[in-house]
Order: C-alpha cells, then structure tokens, then sequence
C-alpha cells in the first residue's frame, strides 16, 4: 500500500468529511455539491463508569465554477456532542452544534481563500498526534481562555485563511478577525509543510506551526477569566512514511499570559504517534503523550494508548482502543474546580471500543 499525498487544496476542501461523499448535484464543468456523514456507536470506561454514546456527523460541501481558472467553494458540518464553543453555552450536548462554516474563492494555482468557522491550516500539524478514532487532543488546550469559540486552534469563529500548494511545499495563513462571542482584539496563525521524498527510504513531512492571539476585553466578552489576556502557540514536528507504516514525534507549547500579573500558563507537550496499515481490514495505531503545565491549572499527562482498527466494508469500521494514564489532575484557579482530561480524571486508564460508519 503507498502513501498518497493530497495537494492542501483537496485536504481542506473535505477536511473532517469522507471520500465516499454522496453527490448530490455534479456538472461538467466541475461543479459539485456532496452530502457527507457519520454514524457511530461508542462504549467507553473512565474511571470505572462505562458509557455509552451515539456519534452522528453530517455535512455538505460544494463548489461552483466561475471559469476554468475560479470556482466559489463552502463546506458546511454539525455534529451531536461536538467539542465546541455552543455546546459551552448550552446544558443540551445533544444539540447539533456547526464544527465547520465556511465560504470561499478557490483560485487554482494561486491558493485558496475561505472565510468563516475555516478547517485551520494548522491541523497539518495538529493531524501529527491526531491519529486515534477516540483521544481527546491535548496540545493547544488553552486556546480557549482567550477565544471561547475555538476548539484547539483547529477552528475558530471569524477566521479569514489563503492556503496554497508550491511544488512540495504546503502553506497557511490566517488573521482571526473574532464575532461577538470572541470578541478578539486580533489573531493570527501560520503553518508551513515540506514533503521530502526519499524513494526507497520513504518520505518525510516536517511541519512547523504558530498562533498569536490577544482578547479585547469588551462587555460582551464570554471569556471564562475575564483576566486572561493573550495567548500564543508554536509547535514543531513531522511524520514520516515508509512502506506501510506512518511514525509521527511533535512538541508543542502553549502560554496564556494575564492582565492582573498572574504567572504565565504554560503547557508543554511532546508526543509519539505510530501507524501501520496491515493491510486492507486492518490498522494498528500506537502513541505516547506527555504534557505538563507550569503556573497554571497544574494539569499532567502521561498517556501511551494502542488501537486497533478493523474494516467491516470500506466505510464502517470496528475500534477498539486502550490508554494506559499516570497523569494527574489540575486545579482550576478561578473556581477551585479540579481540572481533568477528556472528562476523566487523567490518572486512571480509558478504554473505547466504537462502530462507525462513514458516507
């Protein structure tokens, strides 16, 4: 089985869907709207309680020619019990909350332009640790003290990014404009990929990533601390291919500084990930985790999680996954609340196993 590499423009156009999309309408002249979706059923035990949840994701992406050389493209994607911004505001986890809104200019060779809630040019790198069917992911994680609409830094409200491909090298820029639920003074993020192709040796992907942010303060504000003040990312890392197998190492910071003279909160992560596709019904994936914070909620990480994938056809599969924890809760300085991971106390151990199916 090879590796293949999608030029960034194809990435994100269906980041987060499916490519067994359902067309709904296509033209010759390129034009195309698709309906894509996931159903799925999830068991999981954390800290003794096993649990039970459906997961259901649907979507639609289009785009519509101008000319051989433009086309307007948007993608548009809700899921129940999504990780974002409205599911913060309200107690009903089951509604169907928007992951991904966005529209934008597809100019060919010249890029991509998309405004909106964008799939961030940043997950070239976050996809690095991102690799397990059910693990919540932990760099980043204090993007949110400053933009209360971002999950991470995959996406963010009011975001404006130009992607392009150049040859083997992959591009992104953004400036985060914020709406009223953010209410940022300003932000901006970058993320650069280069594909080195090493022919019999494999290939190798280093990515480098940043984002800056500062919040605005105003009265309309939903920031949880109101005294958190800017916030800044970068990361480093790659991924690199041989045969059958994917190995990915990253390290990743995070600091939220304060305007009342608090410390710094500084997040730390370094991370291993591994995958080999053994062939086509089956995927093992493997990972390491270890994340401290200083000065801040006090949160640790120390998880090594294994799955395993098995494919029922070619869009469902059966996950099973476990994570070995020895991590240790943090302390929520506003509240005294204890701060945990993925909804589970970080030192005890988590076990999935989930259906899925995908169109």
């Amino acid at each position: 089985m090879k590796f293949k590499f999608k030029t960034i423009t194809a990435l994100f156009l269906l980041a987060s869907s499916n490519a067994f999309a359902a067309p709904i309408y296509q033209a010759d002249d390129g034009s195309f709207v698709d309906l894509y979706g996931r159903l799925g059923f999830n068991i999981t035990n954390k800290g003794g309680d096993n649990e039970g949840r459906f997961d259901g994701r649907f979507g639609i992406s289009g785009r519509q020619a101008i000319n051989d050389k433009m086309a307007v493209i948007g993608l548009a994607q809700y899921q129940v019990n999504a990780a974002e911004y409205a599911n913060n505001l309200h107690d009903n986890t089951k509604d169907l909350t928007a992951r991904y809104v966005w529209a934008g200019l597809d100019l060919a060779e010249y890029g991509k332009l998309t405004g909106g809630r964008v799939s961030s040019g940043l997950i070239m790198f976050t996809d690095i640790g991102d690799v397990f069917a059910s693990s919540d992911v932990a760099m980043a994680r204090q993007a949110n003290f400053v933009d209360p609409t971002a999950v991470q830094v995959f996406r963010q409200d009011g975001t404006v990014q130009y992607q392009n491909t150049f040859g083997d090298l992959d591009v992104s820029a953004a400036y985060i404009l914020g709406n009223d639920s953010s209410d940022l003074d300003y932000g901006y993020n970058g993320a650069v990929r280069y594909t080195l192709d090493m022919g019999s040796a494999g290939k190798l992907q280093p990515v480098i990533a940043g984002q800056k942010e500062k919040a605005s303060h105003d009265a309309t504000s939903m920031q949880a601390n109101q005294q958190a003040d800017e916030y800044s990312f970068w990361g480093v890392g790659t991924r690199y291919y041989i045969g059958d197998v994917m190995l990915g190492v990253l390290f990743a910071q995070d600091r939220v500084t304060y305007r009342d003279g608090s410390p710094d909160s500084v997040d730390k992560d370094y991370e291993t990930t591994a995958v080999w596709s053994v062939n086509e019904d089956w995927a093992l994936r493997a990972g390491y985790r270890h994340l401290d914070n200083e000065d801040g909620d006090g949160l640790q990480l120390r998880d090594t999680t294994f799955e395993v994938q098995y494919k029922l056809t070619p869009r469902s599969s059966i996950y099973t996954s476990y994570s070995w924890r020895n991590g240790k809760q943090g302390t929520n300085k506003v509240t005294g609340n204890r701060v945990t991971f993925g909804g589970s106390n970080p030192a005890d151990d988590y076990y999935h196993v989930g259906l899925r199916y995908e169109f």
